[in-house]
């Protein structure tokens, strides 16, 4: 039997594994090689559980893939224990194709995310959790987004906010 997969392991197929510069440059033949066909998958707010990489990719593919263009992923933590790898990150990209029901804006947009895998005894990736705040990605596009902090501040945004609602229209 396969032994799990090694932190060096992991973070290789991670590396190797960013399945959005894939699907940008049409190499869904590729995806096989790091992920199990059996993929579990759940992109919170998008897509609930999903069984099956073919499933995968086509979410993807008519999803997020689609509809972003010009993608720049900044990875700001990587935690691996045992078969479990977490990464906290950042996406920019070009609004260029409809989601979340907005038409193409052309806006630069940007969002952190969580990327939480397991890999299986073979070593290759089979069970994915995606977190993101999709309203604010949605918020983003429509120009609407609150001024938030992107580096801890000590700034209370939710009391401002509640300040500004308060205050007497003109």
């Amino acid at each position: 039997m396969a032994e799990a997969a090694s932190r060096a392991d992991l973070v290789t197929i991670a590396q190797r594994l960013d399945s959005r510069e894939l699907a940008e440059r049409g190499e869904f033949s590729r995806v096989s090689e790091v992920l199990d066909e059996n993929w579990v998958e759940n992109c919170l707010g998008l897509t609930g559980w999903t069984m099956g990489l073919d499933i995968a990719l086509a979410n993807l593919q008519a999803g997020f893939g689609q509809a972003f263009s010009d993608l720049r992923v900044t990875e700001h933590e990587v935690v691996e224990d045992g078969d479990a790898l977490v990464v906290r990150g950042e996406n920019t990209a070009v609004h260029t194709g409809r989601f979340l029901g907005i038409e193409p804006t052309g806006k630069c947009v940007s969002w952190e995310y969580f990327d939480m895998y397991r890999a299986g005894p073979d070593g290759r990736l089979n069970w994915h959790l995606l977190a993101t705040d999709w309203n604010l990605v949605r918020l983003q596009l429509l120009g609407q987004a609150p001024d938030l902090p992107t580096t801890p501040t000590r700034r209370a945004v939710q009391a401002e906010l509640a300040q500004q609602h308060d205050q007497p229209r003109r």
